[in-house]
């Protein structure tokens, strides 16, 4: 188990690569800048990560959880399912593109075939667990039914599927993204799905 100053090194290390990647990018940034920007020794920065990619992953693990729990609260204000998801699609990806440090990373990894992979499969892994605990809340609601109860994972990881795929096209369109279209679109394909 981590002690609290464990914990608080690697807070105050993960802070500043967080800072110093939004600035500069994940290959312009060293350990050593890094080091420099936490005042710590760059050992230190060994002691608690091996690599500059494992700083890294600890900064989008950050970046997520601050989205997470943001969308989170917004989705649990509402009672229907299709609010719910309606919700979750439209602040996911307007927080997601919204937020500097995760934008610039992302777009990074987008560009870097090596966290391609790596990104999507921690994004898939919880939104999916996340998806198809609302939709089975709203399948012991009444509210869906349109596919059995087993087949809810599945159903969660194809929508997540497409969902992604409009993600790294926003990022890719960059700031030309149109977040009221999305929403007309998810307020239009929303209820028809989870009818």
């Amino acid at each position: 188990m981590e002690s609290e100053k464990d914990k608080n090194v690697r807070d105050e290390i993960v802070l500043s690569a967080q800072k110093l990647f939004q600035q500069f990018g994940l290959k312009k940034t060293t350990m050593d800048e890094i080091a420099a920007d936490c005042e710590k020794a760059k050992s230190t920065l060994y002691h608690y990560f091996k690599s500059k990619e494992e700083v890294y992953e600890a900064v989008v693990d950050v970046e997520l959880v601050n989205l997470r729990r943001h969308v989170k609260v917004l989705v649990d204000g509402h009672k229907s399912l299709n609010d719910k998801i309606e919700t979750y699609f439209n602040e996911f990806h307007r927080e997601l593109l919204n937020k500097v440090n995760i934008y610039r990373i992302v777009k990074q990894e987008l560009a870097s075939n090596s966290m391609k992979d790596f990104y999507f499969e921690k994004i898939m892994k919880y939104e999916i667990s996340y998806v198809t605990r609302l939709l089975e809340d709203g399948y012991d609601s009444d509210e869906f039914k349109s596919v059995s109860r087993e087949d809810i994972p599945w159903f969660s990881e194809t929508l997540l599927a497409a969902f992604l795929g409009i993600v790294k096209y926003s990022i890719a369109r960059g700031s030309n993204f149109d977040f009221q279209k999305l929403e007309k679109v998810t307020h239009v394909l929303v209820p028809k799905v989870f009818s």
